[in-house]
């Protein structure tokens, strides 16, 4: 065993033992440092300074068993030499935060008496919750004090650490909260007290100072906690063996690192921050420990003197407004020690009474909804607190289980919109030079336009489908009225002609009649078309992965021979339209279909429109 006898730090208490001299000794060995390695948070790549809180204790792990009592038992023991004492005191600084403190690792007093000593060796917070970024910053240094004589008590210089350094025995989540940044300058005053008065070197008190290596580091994937241990000994020389000594350990003093990610949530299994299920008002009602007491998150922000310090009562209204009393919290937060955990907490519950930010983290399904539409979609993502919040904020309070949207998640639903609007274009282009055709109050110019529209497989181009599900109105009257004859689209006129008196007339069976586009105008002429809404996918074909029937109402002026009006039902592939049936508007549960999806493929029918038609 390799042990370094600390001769000028040692104490001398002599007791008569069969007429020989006893003396004892306090021995360390050089604190050992033991890394303890910790990772990235699960779902980050990287340890971030931000990430974690990190605080020092001090602890002492006595392995002696009582090895300073088990000589009580013997007989006649005694020191002649009463007020003996040792001391191992930390001295604490983070320049970066201006913070100096003291605080005793253990105390060890003796008087007249083997059996009359102490020694005290309590759990010492050393250090607040400091950001991990910040408490990287924090070195120690310790000082062992020893004093043989009753000239110097070096207990009361440790009750003088001890009333300096007890601000920091302070407690973490659900009993209040202990923090430090730039601007917590409560704390920074309460431990600058008066200093201990210095030890004076003589030949009967010494002391040593020593640097520990700093607790924390980190790099990318991998960090490591450093762990300080001191072995402590008793030395015990004299005696009845003058020549030999008795070494027993009496413990390890241990200086640790401690992180956490929050100090203000829950967190999950995985120890990921869990800011569910929260508001404003509590999070503002989160105990924190101050130099007159307990105080509240909010109290502590209200009464900080930090130069950016925002509204939290602002017009929850004003876009302008709250952003920036955001940005403010958002500064006053990070500068009083909060990590990016904990203050993405309080600016999502901040920003939670605004109905921007609603809008903002709309749900992917709803900003697919036909009702919201491009325009005001846009409108929602031009508000996303850019003056406050960056992308990584987002990504922060998603990993808390907040439902945000990230820049990612808005490009994702506007690539969704985006595949939605051409998934009903076919529809549109066709619905829309329909619709311009029926608007054409000249017959021949209708069945001029008309005719590059229609196609059929067994018909050819200017030929449709026609069917009839609304009725007896007289379709059958219109299309055997006589119609002039019309050129085509390529100047060639239509070799089909209205039948004639001695031809038979056109009959339409149920599966419909092949028609030419002269004659489909002629029905339409002779409706006499008042207003078109526009085209709604059929009811049937709505979510299947090709849409090519599509549906508009129309309404008639007086003497049609459609009172009212209907639904004309239009199929269509590859720009041609093939097939048209006319329907009664609850045909396929259409009506139905309006009250449910008001708005679907671009197209919303009021339903005044729809009370036309009854």
């Amino acid at each position: 065993m390799s042990i370094r006898y600390i001769s000028s730090l040692i104490f001398f208490a002599g007791f008569i033992l069969s007429g020989c001299t006893t003396s004892r000794q306090i021995a360390i060995d050089p604190p050992s440092i033991e890394p303890h390695s910790f990772q990235p948070l699960q779902g980050f790549s990287v340890i971030d300074g931000d990430d974690y809180y990190v605080r020092l204790i001090s602890e002492f792990d006595s392995k002696a068993d009582n090895v300073l009592k088990s000589g009580c038992a013997d007989i006649a023991p005694s020191y002649s030499k009463g007020d003996l004492s040792a001391a191992l005191i930390y001295s604490i600084r983070n320049n970066a935060l201006k913070f100096n403190s003291e605080a005793t690792g253990f105390l060890y007093q003796a008087t007249t008496g083997k059996c009359n000593f102490k020694f005290d060796a309590k759990k010492q917070y050393l250090t607040p919750w400091i950001r991990l970024d910040s408490g990287k910053e924090t070195m120690v240094d310790y000082d062992f004090y020893t004093n043989a004589n009753s000239d110097l008590d070096l207990s009361k210089l440790v009750g003088d650490v001890n009333a300096a350094s007890s601000l920091l025995a302070m407690t973490g989540v659900g009993m209040g909260v202990a923090i430090m940044g730039q601007f917590a300058s409560e704390w920074v005053k309460s431990s600058q007290q008066a200093a201990p008065a210095a030890v004076q070197t003589s030949g009967k008190h010494s002391s040593e100072s020593h640097s520990l290596p700093a607790a924390t580091s980190f790099s990318g994937k991998t960090g490591a906690l450093n762990h300080s241990v001191f072995k402590v000994y008793e030395v015990t020389e004299g005696g009845v063996n003058p020549f030999g000594s008795n070494i027993k350990p009496l413990g390890e003093l241990k200086i640790y690192p401690e992180i956490l990610p929050t100090l203000l949530l829950k967190t999950t299994a995985d120890g990921i921050p869990d800011a569910r299920d929260l508001s404003l008002e509590e999070m503002w009602y989160s105990p924190m420990k101050s130099t007159s007491g307990q105080i509240t998150l909010q109290q502590l922000i209200e009464q900080s003197r930090h130069p950016a310090k925002p509204n939290l009562n602002p017009n929850w209204d004003n876009y302008a407004e709250v952003e920036s009393n955001c940005r403010k919290l958002k500064l006053v937060l990070k500068d009083l020690g909060f990590n990016k955990f904990d203050r993405n907490a309080v600016l999502y519950y901040f920003l939670f009474k605004n109905g921007d930010w609603k809008n903002y983290n709309i749900s992917g399904q709803m900003a697919m909804a036909d009702e919201i539409r491009p325009k005001i979609l846009e409108a929602y993502r031009s508000k996303g607190f850019g003056n406050c919040l960056a992308a990584d904020d987002y990504t922060v309070m998603k990993s808390m289980g907040l439902s945000v949207n990230a820049p990612s998640d808005w490009n994702l639903i506007g690539e969704s919109r985006q595949k939605k609007e051409q998934f009903f274009t076919p529809m549109q282009s066709v619905e829309r030079q329909l619709i311009s055709v029926l608007k054409s109050p000249n017959p021949a110019e209708m069945a001029r336009q008309m005719f590059p529209l229609l196609s059929t497989a067994k018909g050819g181009d200017g030929t449709v489908l026609l069917q009839n599900h609304l009725g007896d109105f007289g379709l059958e009257a219109l299309l055997n009225s006589p119609v002039p004859p019309v050129s085509s689209s390529s100047g060639a006129a239509e070799t089909q002609t209205a039948p004639s008196a001695a031809s038979a007339p056109v009959v339409v069976p149920g599966e419909g009649v092949i028609v030419s586009a002269r004659q489909l105008a002629q029905v339409f002429s002779g409706l006499s078309i008042s207003e078109l809404s526009c085209a709604r996918p059929a009811p049937e074909q709505q979510g299947k992965s090709a849409e090519n029937i599509g549906i508009f109402l129309f309404t008639t002026k007086d003497g049609s021979s459609r009172i009212k009006g209907g639904a004309i039902e239009f199929e269509f592939f590859g720009g041609k339209i093939s097939r048209i049936a006319f329907q009664l508007p609850t045909f396929r549960d259409f009506e139905q279909d309006l009250l449910n999806r008001p708005e679907i493929g671009g197209c919303r029918i009021d339903p005044a429109f729809l009370m036309k038609l009854h």
